[in-house]
């Protein structure tokens, strides 16, 4: 009787035994299946972050481009507005005093510093004659009150070949005595200045204006060869020859040096 007890007993729990393998194999292959699951989880949680911080930086760029489109977009506008005014100049039209023209680009002319044109006249020469010292400061500008001691003033700077100082003396006598009998010949002087400094976009500012403002100056037609000469150094030539042209057409009878130099720079930029 225990003999049959014993291989009962042993019966079941082989059955046990052999009940309890395929589950503990089946626990087992639940894990491996977690595990992938979760590996490609994370995979694909990786690839999102990465897609993500991709997307962040398209979006900066494309932030960027569209800044860079706007800033171009405003240049193009301010080129158009730099042509209006040159046109209307010309013709003799009211326009808009122009401002400051670094976007015109273009490297400068090699030449620097104007020609002197008017005989007798010492600072135009000084001009012509000196060599330009940049970066020099213009401080201690002070301006005389009275507007025939403030014009001998600025010029005194040319006089001593002090350019930045003589540039600052005059802008300040234009915006202090804007309707003064000086005035014409202070801004005819700075523009001869930024010539002189090779700024030569802010030249052609001064030299529209002037023109615009006193058409009937008697350095009129000096003006229109000196903006004529800024575009020139600009790379400019379309618009210069225009000007020279302009400047032959508005002056037949105009002195012969100024004549000759305006021949010498419409051969030298090949105007037709």
């Amino acid at each position: 009787m225990s003999k049959i007890s014993s291989a009962a007993g042993f019966a079941a729990a082989l059955l046990i035994v052999a009940s309890a393998a395929p589950a503990t194999a089946g626990t087992k292959d639940d894990v491996r299946n977690l595990q992938d699951r979760m590996a490609r989880v994370e995979q694909a949680a990786a690839a999102q972050s990465a897609a993500t911080v991709r997307l962040g930086e398209l979006e900066r760029q494309n932030q960027m481009l569209t800044g860079r489109i706007e800033e171009l977009s405003f240049q193009l506008d301010q080129a158009n507005q730099r042509l209006d005014a040159i046109g209307a100049a010309l013709s003799g039209g009211a326009v808009g005093e122009p401002g400051a023209g670094a976007y015109l680009g273009g490297p400068a002319y090699q030449q620097q510093g104007p020609v002197a044109l008017a005989p007798g006249d010492p600072i135009a020469d000084q001009l012509s004659r000196d060599g330009v010292e940049d970066g020099v400061g213009a401080a201690s500008i002070e301006l005389p009150l009275d507007p025939t001691a403030a014009f001998d003033y600025a010029s005194g700077f040319l006089l001593q070949g002090d350019y930045q100082r003589a540039k600052a003396a005059f802008e300040l006598y234009v915006e202090a005595f804007p309707n003064h009998a000086r005035t014409p010949d202070a801004r005819f002087r700075l523009g001869e200045i930024h010539l002189a400094l090779g700024e030569n976009a802010n030249a052609a500012d001064v030299f529209i204006a002037h023109i615009r403002a006193y058409p009937n100056d008697p350095r009129a037609a000096e003006a229109y060869l000196k903006l004529g000469t800024a575009f020139s150094r600009l790379e400019k030539s379309d618009q210069a020859c225009t000007v020279f042209k302009t400047m032959k057409a508005k002056f037949p009878n105009v002195s012969q040096p100024v004549s000759q130099r305006a021949d010498l720079e419409m051969s030298r930029i090949n105007c037709q």
